[in-house]
């Protein structure tokens, strides 16, 4: 339906590194997330060539949006969490002659998505036209990374709009990779400048998905105990967390939407050492991480009850492997 489309950015290949970790590590996963499947996540921590899509831009002509859902015709596009509304009660008259979609489903219901794909999204969408998204409200920290970029979407949530540019950026290309550098650029401005041993982020009972760690405070006391920062990110601000986690050779945390704080403002050499429950195996970190040629590693912990554990031995040896990557 859509009245035309370009290419932004072409598709291109690239090396994938093994992510680091312990022997036997694997054989400790029982599940992965439904996102997911094992065979993926196997290719993503293996590493070797990796396909990345092109980012490519579409017209939608004479689109109205209601309510977080896209229509056109008998078409509809869902970017809102909200249940659709059957009686439009919000229904609007305005009328926009372009605009740039800059929000979906993902980046709605995942800060960690909003982080990694809805900024970059945003500046590319920018470019092209207004920027717009669904009526949501941002949190906190959302509205303090996009205060810190310089960055704002257009007030238009409820109408048609003539010509409606949607993007398909969900691949870790070189596009994306310019966009994640000029993030990271301005995270780094407002750090220390200094790099440090470690950054542990906590993730306690935040998210949307529960992954409880149950000896998270153990492993935090310990990395403290060797130089590391640890945050708090349900307590501490956008500015904060930049300022703690600016320049960290190592970043730590449970597999989540919460380590994403931590893309831009890792030193550039740095690793991401992601602690995985054992029934909810995911990688997604490592897309990123490989696309701006940054370490990746994980340990997987053991379920109890109430969650998982970590073994500090393998926790300790993992930062060893880490260490000796890094000299």
């Amino acid at each position: 339906m859509c009245e035309r489309e370009w290419i932004i950015s072409p598709a291109c290949a690239s090396l994938s590194p093994t992510a680091i970790r312990l022997p036997g590590q694997i054989e400790k996963v029982t599940a992965v997330t439904d996102a997911t499947t094992m065979e993926y996540e196997l290719l993503r921590i293996n590493g070797g060539r990796r396909e990345h899509a092109a980012t490519i831009a579409r017209v939608l002509r004479d689109a109205e949006i209601i309510d977080g859902y896209i229509y056109k015709r008998a078409a509809k596009i869902q970017i809102s969490v909200r249940p659709e509304s059957f009686l439009s009660h919000n229904r609007s008259d305005e009328v926009k002659e372009s605009a740039a979609l800059t929000c979906s489903l993902n980046d709605s219901m995942y800060f960690g998505h909003w982080v990694t794909d809805g900024i970059p999204l945003l500046m590319a969408g920018r470019v092209l036209a207004p920027p717009i998204r669904n009526s949501e409200p941002l949190t906190q920290h959302q509205q303090q990374y996009l205060s810190i970029l310089d960055l704002s979407y257009d007030g238009f949530t409820n109408g048609t709009v003539r010509e409606l540019i949607i993007l398909e950026d969900y691949s870790q290309n070189r596009y994306k990779r310019e966009r994640y550098e000029i993030i990271r650029a301005r995270f780094l401005q407002s750090g220390s400048g200094f790099t440090h041993p470690g950054a542990m982020i906590l993730r306690g009972g935040s998210g949307t998905t529960p992954r409880y760690l149950m000896n998270e405070k153990q492993i935090a006391d310990y990395l403290q105990s060797i130089g590391y920062k640890v945050v708090d990110q349900e307590r501490q601000s956008a500015g904060e967390i930049i300022e703690a986690i600016s320049g960290a050779r190592v970043i730590v945390g449970i597999e989540g939407s919460q380590l994403a704080h931590g893309l831009y403002s890792i030193a550039d050499t740095g690793t991401l050492l992601v602690l995985q429950p054992p029934y909810l195996f995911t990688n997604v970190h490592k897309d990123y991480m490989d696309c701006l040629d940054l370490n990746y590693a994980f340990v997987v912990g053991d379920a109890c009850e109430g969650g998982f554990r970590i073994s500090m031995d393998d926790l300790k040896m993992t930062l060893d492997l880490i260490a000796a990557k890094q000299s």
